[in-house]
């Protein structure tokens, strides 16, 4: 999936071969310092030595208790560092003998290591910094922007390096575009058979996108998601991602409560969810609401800003279901 604008997004794994001579260059540093500094050391105290003979003599003469042993400590010192550098070399030949007999460990360690990573961040978190769960609460409770599936790894660390929400959105704003063709490439992919009018009606949104009939996408958009979560939760587990009574009894959506994935699929249905009514004179949100976008059509509500966010919103959660559902057993007619 690409960005507007910008380069193919490559995945930043790195081969084993790299992440091994990347762990043996880290022990560099200091044996070329030992190294450097024991030849910097060594060759100025034996010239010392050496050149002040006549003055070691007369010094014995006078002070017989002083140089005797001031020469062990030197004699003793230079033990000491050439102990420390031989210490070192013995250090680097060992590194390098672990390395080589447990590569294969290490590799298979790493491999899981990816394995376990992808089973709880999707193919669009290739590459991105990831910072700690609370540090997405923002993004994901009080902002409703999707992170799972969609969009692309760029936008997701853009997404992640902004400070604010206004210049999230801003950053949405600008690549739209990039946004709605990676929703068109994970709706493409949607298998499960239960799913194949909710991926259409998803790709009828993209289209509308682009073809610029912007109050139409988010429209679909809205009611798409509701479809997608009466069709596939019983009413129970519907309201339980859906009820959002924050402005009541500031009770938030807890990412504690799920499984990372659900977690953050969810938090963002959560958050678009918000309770909207016109006769209690709630004052229209701009931000993507499904209560505003079916009870409020105005242009503070309806925007292409808007109409991204909930095609983001609709993607993450119909590519949720297609990767949790159970497929239908197909059962053989006996003869």
């Amino acid at each position: 999936m690409n960005d507007e604008h910008e380069p193919d997004e490559g995945s930043d794994d790195e081969d084993l071969d790299k992440a091994l001579e990347r762990f043996r260059g880290s022990m560099d540093p200091l044996i070329k310092w030992r190294q450097t500094w024991a030849r910097n050391v060594f060759p100025p105290i034996s010239r010392m030595l050496q050149e002040s003979a006549a003055f070691r003599l007369n010094l014995t003469k006078n002070f017989p208790t002083i140089v005797p042993p001031l020469a062990a400590q030197v004699t003793q010192l230079q033990k000491q560092l050439q102990g420390m550098y031989t210490f070192n070399s013995s250090l680097r030949t060992l590194i390098e003998s672990v390395n080589r007999s447990y590569a294969p460990q290490w590799e298979r360690i790493f491999e899981s290591i990816r394995d376990f990573q992808s089973r709880i961040f999707p193919e669009n978190w290739d590459g991105v910094s990831r910072p700690g769960i609370d540090e997405f609460e923002s993004l994901l409770i009080d902002e409703g922007i999707a992170l799972m599936w969609v969009p692309g790894p760029k936008v997701i660390q853009a997404l992640l390096d902004a400070s604010t929400a206004a210049e999230r959105r801003r950053i949405i704003s600008r690549r739209w575009k990039g946004i709605v063709t990676d929703c068109e490439t994970v709706l493409s992919d949607v298998t499960h058979p239960s799913l194949q009018d909710s991926k259409k009606f998803g790709l009828d949104c993209v289209r509308a996108l682009q073809e610029g009939h912007t109050a139409s996408a988010q429209a679909l958009a809205g009611n798409l998601l509701d479809s997608v979560l009466r069709s596939n939760f019983d009413n129970t587990a519907r309201l339980e991602v859906t009820r959002n009574n924050f402005k009541k009894n500031g009770v938030r959506f807890n990412l504690d409560d799920y499984k990372i994935r659900a977690a953050f699929t969810f938090a963002p249905v959560w958050c678009a969810h918000a309770k909207y009514k016109t006769e209690d004179g709630d004052p229209i949100p701009r931000t993507f609401g499904r209560h505003p976008t079916t009870h409020a059509v105005s242009r503070a509500q309806y925007s292409r800003i808007n109409a991204v966010m909930g095609l983001m919103l609709v993607t993450s959660v119909i590519k949720f279901f297609d990767t949790e559902m159970e497929w239908p057993i197909k059962r053989v007619k006996r003869s």
